[in-house]
């Protein structure tokens, strides 16, 4: 890309040789997953990243996804000693353009409830704040917390025709799940009810058994979510410990008090697209 209000350089897209500059940006997120490894980085990530380089090196990175006529800003690092030069409203600028390129109407991300800069950066392009999520750790143990579920339900693969009740039902992105269909890293299970197959919004949640994490997650009820759960952790096997990221309040109380741990929370902001400038 070239800088929009000029011929300055700008963004440029990834290459495999960024990895370990990935690496050290992705520490800064201040999150308890490692970050992806070069075989992840090259199969995927490197051809949805962009780079800013400064004269001392890259400057700032961000990683996108386009789901449907959405952006999806996934990360968006600015070195440190980088800050505070209006960086990150450049790679903003630029991010919008080429979402907008690429039909999109809309962006969104997530961030840090806290980080009152990037709020500030984010609110200054449109986006609004929309739900809160926290990213629960806990193990098997901490299910006897949650009611029983029922007996009937079942936990199935989801197929393409379940993609639009299930968005309309839970209020995802339109576009969100047929995106993550896509990607071998992903798993989309969706909790039905044999005896009422038509009712959608029972819960659903998209397992990563890589990174051991379950997002999106969104159940009907607590009981719901213990069906749900209990399928992944049979899906993962011997995992001990899986995170999983949920707005539901009252799920995350059960949890809490049960002694699960609450290891990150975020925002969502989504808003329309600026005008291009």
């Amino acid at each position: 890309m070239r800088d929009a209000n000029g011929d300055a350089p700008g963004l440029r897209p990834g290459r495999v040789e960024d990895h370990a500059d990935f690496v050290r940006l992705f520490g800064e997120l201040g999150v308890e997953e490692s970050p992806p490894p070069l075989d992840v980085w090259v199969s995927d990530l490197v051809k949805r990243s962009f780079f800013l380089d400064g004269p001392e090196g890259v400057a700032a990175y961000a990683l996108v996804d386009v789901l449907g006529e959405t952006g999806y800003v996934v990360n968006l690092v600015v070195a440190p000693e980088q800050r505070g030069k209006g960086l990150g409203r450049k790679v903003m600028r630029e991010l919008a353009a080429w979402f907008r390129a690429r039909g999109c109407h809309e962006w969104m991300l997530y961030v840090k409830p806290d980080n009152e800069p990037a709020l500030a950066l984010y609110g200054s392009v449109g986006m609004k704040a929309g739900r809160l999520e926290t990213t629960w750790r806990l193990s098997r143990d901490h299910l006897e917390a949650l009611p029983l579920a029922p007996e009937a339900l079942e936990v199935l693969p989801m197929v393409e025709p379940d993609f639009a009740p299930l968005t309309q039902a839970f209020g995802l992105v339109p576009g969100k799940l047929a995106r993550f269909a896509t990607l071998s890293t992903h798993r989309l299970r969706r909790l039905m009810d044999p005896e009422h197959p038509e009712v959608a919004g029972l819960g659903l949640m998209d397992v990563r058994p890589q990174a051991r994490v379950l997002v999106p997650f969104y159940s009907a009820s607590p009981a719901h979510a213990r069906a749900l759960l209990e399928a992944a952790f049979l899906e993962l096997g011997s995992a001990e410990e899986l995170r999983m990221v949920t707005g539901d309040v009252e799920l995350g109380s059960l949890l809490w008090e049960a002694g699960a741990r609450a290891v990150l929370r975020t925002l969502m902001m989504r808003g329309p697209l600026p005008d291009p400038q």
